[in-house]
């Protein structure tokens, strides 16, 4: 069954939102000279449920007394599920997942999630003629796009992702952008041997955040009428984790320190917490393997 939510109440231009995050991206410097030794993790869930609060509030607002999010099962999405349920006790919550089969592992780690958060639950498994018509559709309205590049960074997925989630007729969406970029969510984050070449791989993806992830976001999210917010990249928030030294945000094994403190605390599954997450199959790959 289909849910229906409002689109009187929305304001804002998309136009404006891209804007406001681009602002935010481009005034923070991912790897902070206000640099603290000291930083309270308390200090940063305060920051990140007010955050959350905000982004919950305006999702209520704008979605008929509903929050939508993307869930993909990783710590991220997973600990902004659990703050929102901690603020938001009563609230329905819609959670949206796209997987190639029911045992993709992001579903399967999404349904630990919502179980545990007592979410809604809205899994997409695309068919192979979804798939194949989306990537006709796609290239008809960013003719300018190279589809090889499109595919391999996951775009084409998101545009699918999109799609789906907009049958549902939510106008706002909290989606989970920038964390990666800024706790050193990645492998290249990593892969340097010393303090200052781990640092320059913190500002090169940095760089990388408005043009290779936002901008394609944003323009897929225009497309389907949603509006997004970002609770990861509100501006106070940014800036504090800005602070954190880099080699509190990683360690050579692992990425996002604080996050995964942040999701014990917040009582996310261990199972997640812990999860090695390759990043969502894409969906073109799958089609690739259901042809063999």
């Amino acid at each position: 069954m289909e849910m229906e939510f409002p689109r009187s109440k929305f304001e804002k231009t998309l136009k404006n939102e891209g804007e406001n995050v681009y602002d935010i991206v481009n005034a923070i410097e991912v790897v902070s000279n206000e640099e603290k030794r000291d930083w309270p993790i308390e200090e940063l869930k305060g920051a990140m449920e007010h955050s959350f609060r905000e982004a919950g509030n305006k999702a209520l607002e704008q979605n008929n007394g509903v929050i939508c999010v993307t869930l993909s099962g990783g710590v991220d999405s997973s600990l902004g599920l659990a703050i929102l349920r901690n603020k938001f006790p009563e609230a329905k919550i819609v959670a949206f997942t796209m997987g190639g089969s029911e045992d993709h592992e992001d579903i399967v780690y999404a349904r630990m999630a919502v179980k545990k958060f007592n979410a809604d639950h809205e899994v997409i498994i695309p068919s192979e003629n979804d798939i194949a018509e989306t990537a006709l559709e796609y290239q008809k309205e960013f003719p300018e796009n190279d589809m090889k590049q499109v595919v391999e960074q996951g775009d084409l997925d998101v545009y699918l992702l999109y799609k789906y989630i907009s049958k549902s007729h939510m106008k706002l969406l909290l989606a989970y952008d920038g964390i990666d970029e800024l706790m050193g969510g990645y492998w290249g984050h990593r892969k340097g041997e010393t303090d200052e070449e781990r640092k320059k791989a913190f500002e090169e993806f940095w760089e990388r955040l408005i043009p290779y992830h936002l901008k394609p976001l944003l323009a897929t999210s225009k497309k389907f009428g949603v509006q997004l917010v970002f609770p990861y990249l509100e501006k106070n928030l940014a800036t504090l984790i800005s602070k954190i030294p880099v080699s509190n945000r990683i360690s050579d094994e692992v990425g996002k320190l604080p996050i995964r403190e942040l999701a014990r605390m917040f009582d996310v599954p261990e199972e997640i917490i812990t999860r090695s997450k390759r990043g969502q199959v894409g969906m073109m790959e799958i089609e690739g393997r259901r042809n063999k």
